[in-house]
């Protein structure tokens, strides 16, 4: 099977071949997260039935604490 060289466009009738660029960039390594999200977990207590409700992505999270102020 034969590889593409490049991406075939064709506007007003017209058919053209530009060099397909993504194979030549260099990619650069993704870096990892750090931080989580947080994740609220919901259980039925007549079911058990289990839901989960991402929350927002963050280092440190306290529920139902005092508010950090500036000053």
């Amino acid at each position: 099977m034969l590889k593409a060289r490049g991406v075939m466009t064709v506007s007003n009738g017209v058919t053209a071949v530009r060099p397909n660029l993504s194979s030549e960039r260099r990619l650069r390594p993704q870096k990892a997260k750090t931080t989580k999200k947080i994740v609220l977990r919901m259980e039925c207590s007549e079911c058990k039935n289990r839901n989960q409700l991402p929350i927002k992505r963050c280092k440190h999270f306290e529920i139902g604490g005092d508010k950090k102020r500036k000053g």
